[in-house]
C-alpha cells in the first residue's frame, strides 16, 4: 500500500526480542497479537516448532537476534554468529543484536556479507522525533536502514517509569518503535524482581507454566501495556518493520 507523505502517520511499531523464551510464551504473545490483528516483527535466538509458526502467519515476520556476547551459543566470531542466524533464518532481513551489542566492523559485515537491511539496535528511550536513516560502512557497500526504538520493557523498568501510553514520551512526534520480551509480557514485569526470581530456577528456556508465579495482570506493567497498545493498534494500520521502512524509502516524510 502506498501512500502520499503527509497520509503517512508516525509509525508505531511492536517488536519482540524471543531471547530464547520457550514456545508457550512465544504462543502466547502470538496469538494475542493475532486476536488483535496487530501485524509485528520478531526477533528470533532460536529455531523451535514455535518460530517457524511465527514464519507462516501473515501477520509476522521474523528477523534475527544474533548474540555477539562472550559465551555466545551462535558461534565465537561475529562472523559465525551472523552465519548461524543467516543459516537459521535465511529469509529475514532485519535484525537486532543481543544486548544491542554492536560495532562498525559487525554492521557493515550484516549488510555486505549477510544481506541484512534493516538493523534495529539502537535504544534511544521515550526520544522524541525518533526517526530511521541509512548508511554505508563500506564504498559501495550495501546501504544499512537504521531504526531506533524508544521503549523496551526491561529497561523501562529498571527505569522505574510509569507504564503509560497517555505518557508525553509516547504522544511525541515520531517513531515509536516498541520492544518488548515474551516473558516480561507474561509476567506482566513492572519491575524485574519476579524475572530474578525465575531466572535463578535455570535458564528461561526451560521454564514451564507452574513456573510462572500468580500474576495480577491489572496493574500497570508490561503484559498489561502490550495489551492496551494492541486494543490501540486493532483499529488503525499497523506493519512490520520491513513494510515500514518500504514506505519510508519510496516516499520519505
Amino acid at each position: 500500500m502506498t501512500l502520499p507523505p503527509k497520509q503517512l502517520p508516525h509509525a508505531v511499531l511492536v517488536t519482540l526480542d524471543i531471547d530464547w523464551a520457550p514456545d508457550w510464551m512465544i504462543e502466547n504473545v502470538a496469538q494475542r497479537l493475532i486476536e488483535a490483528g496487530v501485524r509485528a516483527t520478531f526477533f528470533a535466538t532460536h529455531d523451535s516448532s514455535a518460530t517457524r509458526a511465527l514464519e507462516r502467519e501473515p501477520l509476522f515476520e521474523v528477523g534475527v537476534h544474533p548474540n555477539f556476547l562472550p559465551g555466545s551459543s551462535h558461534g565465537n566470531t561475529p562472523e559465525e554468529v551472523l552465519r548461524t542466524m543467516r543459516t537459521m533464518f535465511p529469509h529475514a532481513t532485519a535484525v537486532r543484536t543481543h544486548s544491542l551489542a554492536q560495532s562498525e566492523p559487525t554492521l557493515g559485515m550484516m549488510a555486505d556479507r549477510f544481506g541484512f537491511k534493516i538493523d534495529c539496535s539502537v535504544h534511544l528511550p521515550r526520544a522524541s522525533h525518533a526517526a530511521p536513516h541509512w548508511v554505508r560502512y563500506a564504498a559501495g557497500g550495501k546501504r544499512l536502514v537504521r531504526i531506533p526504538h524508544i521503549f523496551q520493557d526491561n529497561m523501562h523498568a529498571l527505569a522505574g517509569m510509569p507504564w503509560d501510553l497517555e505518557a508525553d514520551w509516547f504522544v511525541s512526534p515520531g517513531w515509536k518503535v516498541m520492544n518488548f520480551h515474551p516473558v516480561h509480557i507474561i509476567l506482566n514485569s513492572a519491575d524485574l524482581e519476579a524475572y530474578g526470581r525465575l531466572k535463578a530456577l535455570g535458564p528461561v528456556s526451560k521454564l514451564v507454566m507452574s513456573d510462572i508465579p500468580d500474576i495480577d495482570r491489572e496493574k500497570p506493567g508490561t503484559g498489561r501495556l502490550f495489551d492496551d497498545l494492541l486494543k490501540r493498534l486493532s483499529a488503525t494500520q499497523s506493519y512490520k518493520v520491513s513494510e515500514r521502512v518500504a514506505l519510508w524509502l519510496e516516499v520519505g516524510e
